[in-house]
């Protein structure tokens, strides 16, 4: 059991790590991608020249005669909500970090990042249940605050229920969100929810992965246990039969993942265990401000 005096020295030590990491997010990316993805109609006005022509309303105009458009007002501040996973195959990891450690970062980096840009966060974990909520909030303590419960937050020996999590934020959210999923993305059965987030939402798909995972080296005779069913199996690493099954279902996996989020309308950041943390994360910034432009 993690001490208090030990928990507080890992939450001070990721709020010191990332700090810096904090300050690029804000610094443009998260501001320019994320701010504004909220708008409400107001109220109409004349319309004058060099209005966006697709802001005009044709109902109000035959009306009256005369040119009007929508006036729009740009929310001043997000919802931000991670939702993070810490069903069993999270706990898998290979180096340094497991997967379920490397998410805790990254969720630890958005909230630092949401509060510095002045915005409300808040936390749903969930495994085969939801787990924990913590309603959004602004400011570094409440930010400090999800940090501690994202580094304290137990797994389970159990596989995500992402229809329960969904259901879950659906009843608590009740205005538009920026929604952070991070997981490993191996969900089971259908998620007919995920695409009803997606449309109401503005959802962003954060799966976290380890290397062996994609590649298993040749090791001969290994031991695996299942960490949501804690079933053991015993291997040949070195059998080219079952490395060729290995990486067909390492395929399959992936393609199930991708056919998840474009199906859904979402978009999906890829974060190794192993890798630089931030640079995944700027690389999507980017992509994503080239695609507003257009």
């Amino acid at each position: 059991m993690e001490t208090a005096l030990s928990l507080f020295r890992r939450v001070r030590r990721i709020e010191i790590r990332t700090r810096r990491l904090v300050e690029q997010l804000v610094g443009g990316e998260y501001r320019s991608v994320f701010r504004g993805q909220g708008v409400e109609f107001t109220d109409f006005r004349p319309y004058m020249e060099g209005d966006d022509p697709r802001h005009i309303d044709w109902n109000v105009t035959a009306r009256t005669r005369t040119p009007y458009v929508k006036v729009f007002t740009e929310e001043r501040e997000l919802l931000v909500l991670l939702m993070l996973d810490l069903s069993g195959s999270l706990s898998f990891g290979s180096i340094d970090l497991t997967k379920k450690e490397r998410t805790a970062e990254v969720a630890a980096l958005l909230a630092l990042a949401a509060v510095r840009s002045k915005d409300r966060v808040g936390l749903l974990t969930f495994a085969d249940d939801v787990i924990e909520y913590v309603p959004p909030d602004k400011g570094r303590s409440h930010a400090m605050q999800i940090v501690s419960r994202v580094l304290s937050a137990e797994g389970r020996q159990a596989p995500a229920d992402l229809e329960k999590a969904l259901a879950f934020a659906g009843r608590v959210l009740h205005r538009k969100a920026l929604i952070f999923l991070l997981s490993d993305f191996r969900f089971r059965g259908r998620t007919p929810l995920l695409g009803a987030a997606s449309r109401r939402h503005d959802l962003v798909g954060i799966s976290v992965f380890d290397p062996r995972e994609l590649n298993m080296p040749s090791l001969g005779m290994m031991r695996f246990r299942d960490p949501e069913t804690g079933r053991k199996i015993v291997v040949d690493t070195s059998s080219k039969a079952w490395r060729q099954s290995f990486a067909k279902k390492v395929a399959q996996l992936s393609a199930e993942r991708d056919a998840l989020c474009r199906e859904n309308g979402f978009d999906l950041v890829s974060i190794s265990t192993t890798d630089d943390l931030v640079l995944p994360l700027r690389r999507f910034f980017e992509l994503r401000r080239r695609r507003r432009r257009h």
